[in-house]
C-alpha cells in the first residue's frame, strides 16, 4: 500500500502543508500567507511579533485543506515532519498556554542586550561555546530583554519553544525540539551537544535551564504521535508519527539533496542563506549547528535579507510593471525578467546595496540605490537589485571557500531558483554550476524525507535522495560573463567599504 508523508514549512512570509508520496512528487498542498494573518503591528522599533495561537489555527486548517484536497485516505499517511526558520521564541505558560506574542527571527529589540554582553564580557564567552555570532534575534538575548523589560511575562514562563517546536506541541502535546534547531539558535554547547547551565548563566537567565524542551539529538526521531484534540482539528489520524524535525535551512539542504562533498546550498528565499557541511566549526561563521549526521557541522555564512530585497521592490516600485502585465496580460514576473534581460548592464549601470533587513553585514547597514542619473531606466533598477542579491550570496560563498571548504557546484533553492534568468545571473556571478531541484518547497520535502526515515518509509538518507529528489539540468556559468561579474562585484565590495564608515557614525574631519 502506497504511503505519503506530510512536510509542513511554517514561515514569517507564508506557511505551507505539502503531501508528498514515496518518490516525493506533491500529491497535494496548502498555503497561507502569514502575513495577512498572524503579524502583530510593531510595539516599537525592533519588534516582529506575532499571533502565537493564529500561527496554530493557520496551520492547522492548512493541513485539513491539504488532506482534503489530496483525496487520500488519513490513515495512509506515514509521518509528519515540521520546520520552520531559527531564532525567534514561542513563550508558554506551566499548563501550556501562549502568554505573550511570538518573536519572529527578524526582532532585534534586543540590540542593548548584546551591547550589554559586550561590555560584560560575556559576548566572546558566548560566542565560543555556540561556535557562531550571537545577534538580537537568538533565543539568549530575547529572554534576556524580557527578564529586564517584561518581567510579569518572563515570570510566568513554563516552557520556551521554537516556532516550529510549538506547531509539534500542539500537534503531538510533547515540549520537544531537536538539536539542529536549538544549536542553530544558540541554545546548545556546541562541543557537549548538550544543554549548557553555562551558556544560560551567561545569558543571564539561569532559570530557563529547566523551561528548555526536550532535546532531540537527529531530525528523523519520533518525538510523538498525532493526539486525539489534533486529529479532529487537522483530519489527521490519531497516533500519526511526528518526527523531531530541523531548521528551515537544513531542511531545504536535506530536500534539494545536497549532502554531497563540494556542494554548496544557497537559499535565496526570505534570509540570504549559504551553507555546506564538514567535520570541523569554522572560526567567524554565523553559525556551525548540528548538521544530519554526528561528528559534523553546518557551516552557515548569512544575512537576514535575499529575495526580501525583491519583494521590497516589487512592493514600493513596483507599478510601471504591474500596469505593464496588466496591459498586455502578461504575468508580472514575466515582465520583470524580460526587461532585467534587456537590461545590458556595464561599468556605469547602477549598484544596490541588498539590506532592507537585519541581521546584516553591519548592525547599521541599510538598503540603497547607487550610481544612478537621467538616463538610469526602471529595467536596469530591477536588474542592480537581482544582481545585489546574487553579489551578498557571492559575500557569504567566497567567505567559505576562504575557510578552505570545497565549492564544485551550487544547488540553488528559494525564489531565486524558480527563475531561468535569475539563475543564469547566480552561475555568471558565481562562476560555478548551478543545480535547482524540480520540487519548489524543498524545506517541506526535507522534513517529509525525516519523517520518511523515522517512520520506517525511507532505510537511509541516501535511499530517500535516490527515490525523491529530482534535479534539472545544471546552468553553467558563461565565462566572459563571470569575468564582467569580478568587476562589478569588486566595485560593489568597494561602496560598502566606504559606506562602513557612515555606518558607524563616522565624520569626515
Amino acid at each position: 500500500m502506497a504511503k505519503f508523508l506530510i512536510g509542513i514549512d511554517a514561515g514569517n512570509t507564508s506557511s505551507k502543508v505539502v503531501i508528498f508520496n514515496e518518490v516525493g512528487k506533491v500529491v497535494a498542498s496548502s498555503s497561507t500567507k502569514s502575513s495577512e494573518r498572524m503579524h502583530l503591528a510593531p510595539r516599537g522599533r525592533g519588534f516582529e511579533e506575532f499571533d502565537v495561537d493564529e500561527l496554530w489555527r493557520m496551520v492547522s486548517q492548512g493541513i485539513k485543506r491539504a488532506i482534503e484536497k489530496s483525496g487520500i485516505a488519513a490513515e495512509d499517511i506515514a509521518g509528519i515532519g515540521v520546520t520552520s526558520f531559527g531564532n525567534g521564541l514561542v513563550f508558554l505558560d506551566e499548563n501550556g498556554w501562549s502568554i505573550a506574542p511570538g518573536c519572529f527571527s527578524q526582532d532585534y529589540r534586543a540590540n542593548d542586550i548584546i551591547s550589554l554582553y559586550q561590555k560584560e564580557g560575556t559576548y566572546d564567552k558566548i560566542n565560543r561555546i555556540v561556535h557562531g555570532t550571537l545577534f538580537a534575534g537568538e533565543p539568549g538575548p530575547i529572554l534576556r530583554w524580557y527578564k529586564e523589560h517584561e518581567r510579569s511575562v518572563y515570570d510566568r514562563i513554563g516552557s520556551v519553544l521554537m516556532f516550529k517546536d510549538y506547531l509539534m506541541y500542539r500537534l503531538s502535546g510533547q515540549f520537544a525540539t531537536d538539536l539542529n534547531v536549538f544549536g542553530g539558535s544558540f541554545m546548545v554547547d556546541m562541543d557537549t551537544m548538550e544543554y549548557s547551565r553555562e551558556l544560560m548563566d551567561l545569558y543571564g537567565i539561569p532559570e530557563m535551564f529547566d523551561k528548555l524542551p526536550t532535546l532531540y539529538s537527529s531530525p528523523e526521531q519520533i518525538v510523538g504521535t498525532v493526539t486525539k484534540e489534533a486529529a479532529e482539528l487537522t483530519g489527521l489520524n490519531e497516533g500519526t508519527p511526528i518526527a523531531a524535525g530541523m531548521m528551515d535551512i537544513l531542511a531545504s539542504l536535506v530536500g534539494a539533496g545536497a549532502t554531497g562533498e563540494g556542494v554548496i546550498t544557497s537559499i535565496a528565499g526570505s534570509w540570504c542563506i549559504n551553507e555546506t557541511h564538514s567535520n570541523r566549526v569554522i572560526p567567524n561563521a554565523s553559525s556551525n549547528m548540528p548538521y544530519i549526521h554526528k561528528n559534523e557541522y553546518l557551516n552557515c555564512s548569512y544575512t537576514g535579507a535575499s529575495a526580501t530585497n525583491y519583494e521590497w521592490f516589487h512592493h514600493v516600485l513596483g507599478d510601471k510593471a504591474r500596469l505593464t502585465a496588466v496591459y498586455e496580460q502578461r504575468d508580472y514576473y514575466d515582465v520583470l525578467n524580460e526587461w532585467i534581460t534587456k537590461a545590458e548592464p556595464n561599468m556605469d549601470t547602477p549598484y544596490f546595496q541588498p539590506f532592507v533587513a537585519s541581521p546584516s553585514i553591519h548592525v547599521n547597514a541599510r538598503a540603497g540605490f547607487s550610481n544612478l542619473n537621467m538616463h538610469t531606466g526602471y529595467g536596469e533598477l530591477c536588474y542592480a537589485v537581482v544582481e545585489g542579491i546574487a553579489f551578498i550570496h557571492k559575500h557569504h560563498i567566497d567567505f567559505l571557500i576562504s575557510a578552505g571548504l570545497p565549492a564544485n557546484l551550487i544547488r540553488l533553492t528559494g525564489g531565486m531558483a524558480k527563475s531561468p534568468v535569475w539563475t543564469q545571473i547566480f552561475a555568471d556571478t558565481m562562476g560555478l554550476p548551478v543545480e535547482v531541484v524540480e520540487c519548489d518547497e524543498t524545506g517541506a520535502h526535507g522534513v517529509a524525507i525525516v519523517a520518511g526515515i523515522g517512520a520506517g518509509v525511507y532505510k537511509s538518507y541516501e535511499e530517500a535522495f535516490a527515490r525523491s529528489v529530482k534535479l534539472k539540468p545544471a546552468v553553467l556559468p558563461n565565462l566572459e560573463k563571470t569575468v564582467f561579474y569580478q568587476k562589478r562585484y569588486a566595485e560593489w565590495q568597494r561602496l560598502n567599504h566606504h559606506l562602513l564608515r557612515y555606518w558607524e557614525g563616522e565624520q569626515d574631519g
